[in-house]
């Protein structure tokens, strides 16, 4: 197989991971890095995920990269406020004629009904003749390509249902988890993502395909928010959640056909263990799991349970030494969004030019394969 070019942007929890992914790809060749903080620039991109010197020098010069002519920008750096930004910065590459995989940029999700102030995407891939596409964990891989999965053993659906049960305690934007999700507010409070409309921009991509799929029609939509609280003060990664505000929240969004849902994402996430007993857990040890509820005939359930346990370097490249139960989950969870990205870059460059969907791309696993005994 021809090996890929690829520009990487992106050094948080999921630019990391992705990062990490693209040097052991055994198809892929990382030739630039893209930073946006000062203190960022000139340093190797192995730094960025504690691995030997790569060669890769970062540099906050989109036009430098762009004159490597890579095959593939992977696009993971932070939109959270400045989505449409993070979507003219991968335009101007699809542009040029290079393919895009990006886990930043939601509106993305369903092709076929792109928001206006995205729908550019269409254009810049019809001038490069390239492709982009979009995915990550959730949204993406788990409640899509997982859900698509489940399907295929469904035979009368009435519901599906696509969850995220995480624990939330290592996340250190402390704006996004109390302003956007509600974490350590009042109860009655309404967040962000519910007042805000982020809930329905995030994951309405997510239920369109799968409904698309189904081939039924979503004729309105619902939203339930709810939180809970401990009676203790829990110390998390964005600061201190007090006693008695959330520090469990669960969130519904629901595509609705004959007045009743058909597909809903439910999370239920929380930054203090134990809280919230009355909603949904892990079935197992882990503390972290996406799961794939299919109500019909017949019912079933899949979870896929994030491990808690880093291996290799991945404790070390999210500062974590310690390497505890809770961080390794977050983690780990970073990889599930990572890896369906950096294993769909090679056939994302072989794909048609335009906008490509789960359902595009095939099913493309993991090239990076042990063949040795680990020491």
């Amino acid at each position: 197989m021809v090996t890929l070019r690829v520009v990487h942007s992106g050094t948080g929890l999921i630019g990391r991971a992705t990062l990490d992914g693209i040097l052991n790809h055994p198809d892929l060749e990382l030739v630039g890095m893209f930073v946006q903080s000062p203190e960022k620039i000139g340093k190797d991109a192995g730094e960025f995920v504690r691995r030997p010197a790569t060669g890769v020098i970062a540099t906050n010069d989109w036009d430098e990269l762009l004159d490597l002519a890579p095959d593939c920008l992977s696009y993971q750096s932070d939109s959270i406020g400045r989505e449409v930004d993070a979507a003219n910065d991968v335009c101007r590459f699809l542009e040029a004629g290079v393919n895009a995989v990006t886990a930043s940029i939601f509106a993305w999700g369903y092709p076929a009904d792109v928001p206006a102030r995205f729908a550019h995407v269409h254009d810049a891939c019809a001038r490069g003749n390239s492709s982009a596409y979009f995915s990550g964990s959730d949204p993406g891989w788990a409640t899509t390509d997982l859900a698509l999965a489940a399907l295929r053993m469904a035979d009368e659906v009435e519901c599906i249902r696509v969850c995220e049960l995480g624990y939330w305690g290592g996340y250190t934007a402390e704006y996004v988890c109390r302003e956007y999700f509600g974490f350590g507010q009042p109860s009655g409070f309404e967040p962000i993502l519910v007042k805000g409309g982020f809930l329905r921009q995030m994951w309405e991509p997510t239920l369109k395909e799968l409904c698309d799929a189904m081939g039924v029609e979503i004729e309105d939509w619902n939203i339930v928010y709810e939180s809970d609280s401990l009676d203790h003060d829990v110390t998390t990664g964005f600061g201190v959640v007090r006693a008695g505000t959330a520090s469990v929240i669960r969130f519904e969004l629901q595509a609705l056909n004959g007045g009743r849902p058909v597909a809903v994402v439910e999370h239920v996430d929380r930054v203090g263990m134990g809280a919230g007993p009355q909603w949904k857990a892990p079935f197992g040890p882990e503390v972290f799991a996406f799961r794939i509820e299919v109500e019909g005939r017949p019912s079933f359930t899949l979870e896929h349970q994030v491990s808690s346990r880093p291996h290799g370097s991945d404790a070390g490249a999210a500062g974590d030494p310690s390497g505890s139960l809770m961080r390794g989950g977050l983690v780990m969870a970073g990889k599930s969004t990572a890896m369906p990205l950096v294993n769909a870059i090679p056939a994302v460059c072989a794909a048609r030019p335009g906008l490509l969907g789960p359902r595009d791309i095939g099913h493309p696993v993991s090239r990076n394969v042990r063949r040795t005994a680990p020491a």
